[in-house]
């Protein structure tokens, strides 16, 4: 995938009766093989955006056209799991309090954000972790998203084979894995989307096998 300064972006929602994002290019960076983007999206929000297999490119000189549909091959457990990981990730400061940690993850409608130190991924919360220290009678302005992020996070990188993370998510009884590229955290793995290519995988190989 390739983009430019002015580019249209589109990441495709993943169910159907919620909006695609759509953003425009600010600046392009990495290397050819390995491009990211800084975007500016329509909601008003600014992020880096690392392209899965959900995202498209409207060059600008397009940009008034309805894209081309584009349909990837099917993805198989031993494909690198960027080809199903969710980006951009929803990012919080390590001392937003749990309070702005939860209306995150109520606003981006996402089960799991990363957790930032000085520009540096600490770990992950998930909503079940919001959930529990609510229960516990966790003051909401008082904890602070650090509080909550556990001892030992698993990471994976988007080069893992899905199989790898499913794994993982196994042996750690977990269910979202950020993917992170050195230090920079490109997306992350949902348990829904894992099971989804095992079980369409166990189907076709029962059909056919």
């Amino acid at each position: 995938m390739h983009a430019i300064i002015g580019d249209r972006i589109i990441v495709q929602a993943e169910v159907t009766d919620r909006p695609n994002r759509l953003g425009t290019v600010r600046e392009v960076l990495g290397t050819k093989d390995a491009e990211h983007y800084r975007v500016d999206w329509d909601d008003g929000h600014e992020s880096l955006l690392y392209p899965g297999p959900d995202t498209r490119v409207v060059p600008r000189q397009r940009a008034g056209e309805e894209p081309l549909a584009t349909a990837p091959g099917p993805v198989r457990p031993e494909d690198p799991v960027e080809r199903i990981m969710g980006a951009p990730v929803v990012n919080v400061d390590a001392h937003d309090s749990l309070r702005v940690t939860a209306v995150s993850l109520a606003d981006a409608a996402v089960g799991a954000l990363v957790v930032m130190d000085q520009g540096s991924p600490l770990g992950m919360i998930s909503e079940r972790d919001v959930v529990h220290a609510l229960a516990a009678d966790a003051d909401p302005e008082e904890v602070q998203a650090h509080n909550l992020v556990g001892a030992t996070t698993v990471w994976a990188s988007p080069t893992d084979s899905i199989t790898r993370v499913a794994a993982l998510m196994r042996d750690g009884e977990i269910r979202h894995i950020p993917l992170r590229r050195e230090e920079t955290v490109v997306g992350v793995a949902s348990i829904r989307d894992v099971l989804r290519v095992l079980l369409a995988y166990a189907g076709e190989t029962h059909r056919f096998g």
